[in-house]
């Protein structure tokens, strides 16, 4: 009976360190989405977690979400996808915008809703939260 107390402490044990080692040996949290409703928010980030940031755009406009040159460098840049939600020819899509803490500290992440070849010009819309970055 003692054996077998042992032996489920034992398979108790190792199944917890399982679920926490990732963790412990350094691989990043998982990663975090946001979308247009969480604008003027704040989000917390780990060095090294993943933002997604998902906002709809006009296909056939020339509009993309573009991140604003004054934003946060807290936040490095992957890149960017767009999802073809659109059920009719220039109908909304998602772009995906995704972006990996790099340095500790707290920013704004700006992002502008624009066409890239309209230098001057102002956004037709902006996107912001606040993000503080945990080493």
């Amino acid at each position: 009976m003692n054996a077998n107390i042992l032996l489920a402490g034992a398979a108790f044990c190792l199944a917890a360190l399982f679920a926490t080692g990732s963790q412990a040996m350094g691989a990043a949290p998982d990663p975090l989405t946001v979308t247009q409703a969480d604008a003027g928010k704040s989000v917390s980030l780990s060095i090294g977690q993943r933002l997604s940031v998902h906002l709809s755009e006009q296909a056939g406009t020339g509009y993309s979400w573009i991140t604003a040159s004054d934003s946060t460098p807290l936040l490095k840049f992957e890149g960017a996808s767009t999802g073809s939600g659109a059920t009719m020819p220039g109908g909304t899509e998602i772009q995906v915008l995704v972006y990996s803490a790099a340095t500790a500290g707290k920013g704004t992440l700006k992002i502008e809703y624009r066409r890239s070849w309209e230098k001057g010009q102002p956004p037709a819309k902006n996107f912001s939260i606040a993000v503080t970055v945990r080493p």
